[in-house]
């Protein structure tokens, strides 16, 4: 009897049922990487703004030691005693440039006009250090401006009437930051400034001031306790344009503090004072749209934010780099601002004393940021 052979056939596809499977698992691990995925790369944008940074506080650092004081938030460069043409109005980040191996463009920022774009089409450019990745340009070669410095309470800018309790109107008071305005024209014979006069020049009460890391630690609140550079994502360029003939402000290259009671006070007003605050949402709002020039800023613009999810990278004048949370309590970012409690600004008001300066107040720890 002929014996009847069986054919084993091999299967050589999936069925519908398994590819199914398959495709509903690759779904659902990448659905656990991604986030994964996307957290890693801010980890690292935020490591390199942290470099960026830690960077920057160096090179001021340095320049400190040299010359024994910190530069202002604005400056002026040129030859001494010289007319107000020959003259530059230079951001605290140029007064870094020797410091930060920008010789090229220290030497461009210390001739006339070193932002015409014909005598000097170089002057202004795009600087990696001084852009946050999680901040990028819209333009290519835009100098772009991530960081900026501790310039004080915002009350003493001329934006805000003299008057308030515990202000003292356009006056500078050094404790109440580390960078301030160096080109005061009532001190200069002829009254040569490099760009058009600001509230102060009309004072020749206001000398200049200057800050030093001896003063923070003999008479302030320590070097751990004072910050000097944070993130800003509504700043606009490190210098002024060609032919600008804006006014110096505080908030052009810096960030500011503002009472806390003028803060409360305003929740409920439609001048925008609700934004004054760490990541202050100023872009959720249809009044506030984001400026694309230095002109185009206010003082709603001179607080701290950035696009890492939470808070925002400060520098101290120590050194360290931490990041501080946009929840914190509007007197303690004050406080972490001024350079020395005992003779700053900063008041608050409680029910048994209706105006209590800084030097009464607890002083913040590591917990309250």
């Amino acid at each position: 009897m002929r014996q009847i052979e069986k054919r084993h056939t091999t299967r050589t596809a999936f069925t519908l049922v398994e590819l199914l499977v398959v495709i509903a698992i690759i779904g659902t691990l990448v659905g656990l990487l991604l986030p994964a995925v996307q957290s890693a790369r801010e980890s690292a944008r935020a490591n390199t703004c942290k470099n960026n940074l830690k960077q920057l506080i160096t090179a001021l650092t340095i320049r400190e030691t040299s010359l024994n004081e910190f530069p202002g938030y604005i400056n002026k460069l040129g030859i001494p005693g010289d007319i107000a043409a020959n003259q530059n109005r230079a951001s605290w980040v140029v007064m870094t440039f020797p410091h930060l191996e920008q010789g090229a463009l220290w030497d461009i920022w210390n001739r006339p006009g070193a932002t015409d774009p014909i005598l000097n089409p170089n002057g202004l450019t795009s600087i990696e250090i001084l852009v946050c990745p999680s901040d990028p340009a819209d333009t290519v070669g835009e100098p772009l401006l991530s960081y900026v410095g501790n310039a004080g309470c915002i009350n003493n800018t001329g934006d805000t009437p003299a008057g308030l309790p515990g202000t003292n109107g356009i006056r500078e008071n050094p404790a109440n930051g580390v960078f301030f305005d160096r080109t005061r024209t009532a001190n200069i014979p002829g009254g040569n400034a490099a760009g058009p006069s600001d509230d102060r020049d009309a004072s020749p009460f206001e000398p200049m001031k200057k800050m030093t890391v001896a003063y923070i630690q003999a008479k302030g609140d320590g070097t751990t306790r004072t910050m000097m550079l944070t993130e800003n994502i509504n700043a606009t360029h490190w210098g002024y344009a060609n032919g600008s003939t804006v006014a110096d402000r505080k908030y052009h290259f810096g960030f500011c503090w503002e009472q806390p009671q003028s803060i409360i006070d305003a929740l409920t007003a439609p001048n925008g004072k609700e934004f004054r605050r760490i990541n202050g949402g100023i872009e959720d709002s249809p009044s506030f749209l984001p400026p694309i020039s230095v002109g185009e800023m206010n003082a709603n613009y001179g607080f701290p934010s950035s696009n890492h999810p939470g808070g925002v990278q400060a520098a101290f004048v120590a050194g360290q780099v931490q990041f501080v949370s946009d929840q914190i309590d509007n007197l303690v970012y004050a406080q972490l601002m001024t350079s020395n409690h005992k003779r700053s600004d900063l008041w608050i008001t409680d029910v048994s004393n209706p105006l209590n300066f800084d030097k009464n107040l607890p002083q913040p720890n590591d917990d309250s940021f």
